[in-house]
């Protein structure tokens, strides 16, 4: 893994080393305790509770001073401005109409001025060409498979599209799986099928042991 600071240094480019999983928490109490789970490099922190931005700001703070504190990189989803003005987060994750708005506010160039990474996700083919050519950091696909922690309107991709989105990508980009990843067991066929990262929510939140599944997914990703 490379350090918080060394990988904050060249975030902003194309491609970046992610941890073989990024669990997604809608908390900072969540935050605060993954941080200190072994196997824990990167985390996604994503609410949608809330459009108060002093909130939204206080929330995002103190979840990079805990993450920065353990040396585990932050992806804030969604909430880019906050993200900015927080200071010290490492990414930013953006959905396509986030993208989109996101491109329009010249948000794109503000983020990468101040050194953040950025992943996008992707649904379609008319997206991934849309998402190269703001050369994220990463891109996510999904929902590879069917899943209820969020109301998506896109039919389950499936492994085939897990392939045919590796071939398409620069191999320098990483490629983060998300939807339906409930275990180990669904992490390594998706691994198997091209995806360098899985993005686990209920894996890791609902687990009866959250430092045996975090074992067992990184484990399953390698």
């Amino acid at each position: 893994m490379q350090s918080y600071h060394n990988a904050k240094s060249s975030s902003s480019s194309s491609g970046v080393t992610l941890g073989r999983i990024l669990p997604i928490v809608d908390t900072v109490e969540w935050i605060e305790r993954l941080i200190s789970t072994p196997g824990i490099t990167d985390v996604q922190l994503r609410f949608k509770d809330t459009s108060d931005y002093a909130t939204i700001l206080d929330r995002i703070q103190r979840a990079q001073t805990l993450c920065k504190s353990k040396g585990v990189r932050l992806w804030i989803n969604d909430h880019w401005k906050a993200a900015i003005e927080a200071g010290d987060c490492f990414g930013i994750h953006l959905g396509q109409e986030d993208l989109a708005s996101c491109v329009e506010a010249g948000g794109l160039d503000l983020i990468r001025s101040a050194g953040l990474a950025f992943g996008v996700s992707t649904h379609s083919y008319s997206e991934l060409a849309a998402s190269l050519g703001v050369r994220p950091s990463y891109i996510s696909l999904g929902p590879v498979f069917p899943t209820s922690s969020k109301d998506v309107k896109f039919d389950p991709q499936g492994l085939e599209t897990v392939r045919q989105w590796r071939s398409l990508m620069p191999p320098e980009i990483p490629l983060v799986a998300i939807g339906g990843i409930g275990n180990a067991d669904v992490a390594r066929v998706v691994r198997e099928a091209g995806a360098e990262c899985a993005a686990v929510i209920g894996a890791v939140t609902k687990a009866d042991d959250v430092s045996e599944a975090v074992k067992d997914l990184n484990d399953a990703m390698s």
